[in-house]
């Protein structure tokens, strides 16, 4: 069977979601070394200058890995739907082999990581172990990360692991839009009954889908003008910021910005799409998964570096984003190449002849 296209614009929006994230921590981390301030415990009111503003609205971008949700989603989506790529357990099992190299090797660097900071005292085998399964992104597990980031996998892997049972409930009823609908729903009325709103990360991931579920979802979706996309995705991004918004209502309709964002980027010759083929972002896309899981070390070894310098504030800014964004890049290809592209060769995509 012959795999689905590949739209050139999807890499750059994953350029795009990892760029996002990359922001939060730079812009978290520069914010403490350079104007001595914590984020996370201030609200954009609090800020005076304009460096302050501007280093706020960067660290609220955690819109990236809500975006990563929606287009894993809809990927995950394609494989299914109109046809079934794969056997239930060979799509679970290439899943697991797509995610758990590039993990592991992160995984080891964050164990080195916290292990030089102080922060871990091995063998911490509770610890260890529910990191592995990846139980740090399920809040009543209460598993302290190693890897900051990896909360979002235990999200990922649970959707990969339901899917197929998704997907035959959609054959069952002949409503593939039917299925994501209730996969939708059932996360945002366990956050009304007390959940933690954690838990939409699996409406998003569904969101996706159902983009990828029937072809009139996005027919609707990219009759909604460009200009409106971007009006409501800012709109919904800044209200988040200046917490305007209850969680519920913030990552909902996030996720419907994101949707319509999806759906315009796989209009070929559309804006969206022209701007999120641009190839500097294509490029990032590529190994953003790596970059990803990698990143914030980085950023956080680079700003202490930057600290023991004690240079002006300005220049402590730049070289925290700059050089913390170019040996992230740097490390995501060393890992993109010794993790990834096995992977990618192994199961004959296209990404294993790039050289990134």
């Amino acid at each position: 069977m012959t795999t689905a296209p590949r739209f050139a614009a999807l890499d750059g929006l994953r350029g795009f979601a990892v760029l996002l994230v990359f922001c939060v921590h730079a812009a978290g981390n520069a914010a403490g070394v350079a104007l001595d301030r914590d984020f996370a415990a201030v609200g954009y009111t609090h800020l005076a200058s304009f460096a302050e503003h501007a280093l706020f609205w960067l660290f609220r971008s955690h819109h990236g890995v809500f975006l990563f949700f929606v287009l894993s989603g809809f990927l995950i989506g394609r494989m299914w739907w109109p046809r079934q790529a794969h056997p239930a357990g060979t799509f679970v099992w290439r899943r697991t082999l797509r995610i758990y190299p590039a993990f592991l090797l992160a995984f080891v660097c964050s164990l080195a990581f916290t292990l030089a900071s102080g922060t871990w005292l091995p063998p911490d085998w509770p610890r260890l172990v529910g990191n592995l399964l990846l139980l740090n992104g399920w809040p009543p597990a209460q598993v302290v990360a190693f890897n900051l980031v990896t909360w979002s996998l235990f999200y990922e892997m649970t959707f990969y692991l339901a899917f197929p049972l998704v997907a035959l409930g959609a054959r069952f009823t002949g409503s593939p839009l039917l299925a994501c609908a209730i996969g939708i729903a059932l996360p945002i009325a366990a956050t009304l009954a007390g959940a933690d709103a954690i838990v939409l990360c699996w409406s998003l991931l569904f969101a996706g889908a159902a983009l990828a579920a029937d072809a009139r979802v996005r027919a609707a979706c990219v009759r909604v003008p460009a200009g409106l996309v971007a009006t409501l995705y800012l709109a919904i991004t800044t209200a988040a910021m200046l917490d305007l918004l209850p969680p519920l209502a913030g990552i909902l309709g996030f996720g419907v910005a994101a949707v319509l964002l999806l759906a315009h980027c796989l209009e070929p010759g559309g804006w969206f799409a022209s701007t999120f083929a641009w190839a500097p972002l294509r490029a990032l896309g590529r190994v953003s998964y790596s970059f990803y899981l990698l990143h914030w070390m980085v950023v956080v070894l680079v700003a202490r570096a930057t600290q023991s310098l004690a240079l002006p504030a300005p220049v402590a800014i730049a070289t925290i984003f700059m050089v913390g964004f170019v040996l992230s890049w740097l490390a995501a290809s060393a890992s993109w190449w010794l993790t990834e592209r096995p992977y990618f060769t192994r199961v004959g995509d296209p990404r294993a002849r790039i050289t990134a």
